[in-house]
């Protein structure tokens, strides 16, 4: 196996390393070592099946069934389908599911049919955003909480017109939410990293609301500059992994046709 750096913040292609069969304990080792290192890997397995799918993840850690995705059904509860056919196209930046206590540490989504053209998807490394910051700013975030709600979601469709009034009421009924730290300490490497989105997080706990707002917008901008993304053209076969815990992304809902994936979360890890 080796290994190409895709992007200066975070991204890298594994050559030679084979996902579809049985892999050695140095092999998987060395995956999980690098996705450490570069937050988000690049493998080309176009063969991969869904069984190899989950039993890859199973390899990293426990896998989870998602909280509202689709799947394939007995047998591949644990494979999620984001088919753009049915709407599941997620185009706004966020970090996958923090409104859970334990979101998941990592996601392998592996591409099965792509539009012509299109359909990248973004990342952000959230562990330099937070590098970047001024040393006042840290002070002033350390110790802050942010509240992260999965009926969020909700009110946005319904803004657009995708959910009924009843359905955002019952979203929120369904209290699927929690807090976490403004600034979260990656198990494994020790590094601080920014830990809001745009998606999930609604405000920063005991702060006035005005104050709240412009903090959240202000590092929501941050997190996604240029120097912190790497942009991933997808190929069919494509599997990507990436650490959840320091990373976020979108899906750029800028394709005709349909856009296809198969994913599996990992929500504790083998390794920590």
């Amino acid at each position: 196996m080796h290994v190409t750096r895709l992007g200066g913040a975070l991204g890298a292609e594994l050559h030679d390393v084979e996902l579809s069969g049985d892999i050695d304990p140095a092999t998987l080792d060395a995956v999980h070592d690098a996705l450490i290192e570069h937050k988000v890997l690049v493998v080309h397995a176009p063969d991969l099946t869904p069984e190899q799918h989950m039993a890859f993840g199973r390899r990293l850690g426990e896998i989870e069934i998602h909280t509202f995705f689709p799947n394939l059904g007995d047998g591949f509860e644990h494979v999620s389908v984001l088919d753009s056919d049915h709407g599941n196209t997620a185009s706004m930046w966020h970090t996958d599911e923090t409104f859970l206590p334990h979101p998941p540490m990592g996601t392998l989504t592996h591409a099965k049919i792509l539009p012509d053209y299109g359909g990248d998807t973004l990342f952000a490394s959230t562990s330099a955003a937070y590098e970047a910051l001024s040393a006042n700013m840290k002070r002033y975030l350390e110790g802050l909480n942010a509240l992260h709600d999965l009926s969020r979601t909700t009110e946005l469709r319904l803004r657009f017109g995708g959910a009924t009034p009843q359905q955002y009421g019952e979203a929120i009924a369904a209290d699927r939410r929690f807090e976490h730290p403004v600034v979260r300490v990656h198990p494994v490497t020790g590094a601080k990293g920014l830990f809001v989105n745009p998606t999930y997080t609604r405000h920063i706990v005991g702060l006035p609301p005005e104050e709240s707002d412009h903090v959240l917008a202000f590092l929501l901008r941050h997190s996604v500059k240029e120097q912190f993304t790497f942009r991933h053209r997808w190929r069919v076969g494509d599997l990507l992994m990436w650490d959840n815990r320091s990373t976020m992304h979108m899906v750029l809902n800028d394709f005709p046709g349909r856009r296809l994936m198969y994913r599996v979360s990992v929500v504790g890890s083998n390794h920590d």
